[in-house]
This record gives structure tokens, sequence and C-alpha cells, in this order.
């Protein structure tokens, strides 16, 4: 994915494999992304990074309505980026 790798270029002598820095960077960037800004991105990727990401979020959803319907909380919303 284009965007990834320029994000990669421009952050790789400050970021670390840290769950938590890269959350950090990417919750700050989606912020400042519009809804046109994220369809691009997405516009651009191939067949495969689209069945990735869609799937992810699809299982990511799912997991959270279980969670609900059993009512056993929330999935943790620190990754507010997701939603």
């Amino acid at each position: 994915m284009k965007f990834v790798d320029e994000l990669y270029d421009f952050y790789k002598k400050k970021l670390t494999a840290d769950d938590e820095d890269i959350d950090l960077l990417v919750n700050s960037i989606m912020q400042e992304l519009s809804r046109q800004d994220m369809l691009s991105i997405l516009s651009e990727l191939n067949q495969k990074e689209l069945y990735q990401i869609t799937g992810t979020y699809i299982a990511y959803k799912l997991r959270e309505k279980i969670i609900q319907d059993q009512d056993l909380g929330s999935i943790d919303d620190k990754d507010t980026y997701l939603h």
C-alpha cells in the first residue's frame, strides 16, 4: 500500500515496532483525514489488500457485536480509528 510505504519512509527513524507507538501515530493521522482522503487511499488498494482490510473490519465488528450481545462489555476502544 503506497500510503503505508510513505508513512514508513517518513517515520522509520522515529518509530519502533511497539504497538502503542503505531496506534498513536495511526490515530493521529486518521483524525486529520477527511472521508475523501480515506476513500482515495482505499481506491489505490489492490484486490488482496482490499480483501484483507474489509475482512479484518468485518471480523472486528462481528466480535464487537458478540461481546455486546453476551453483555460482556465492549472491545477496548483504544483503536478508535477503527470505528
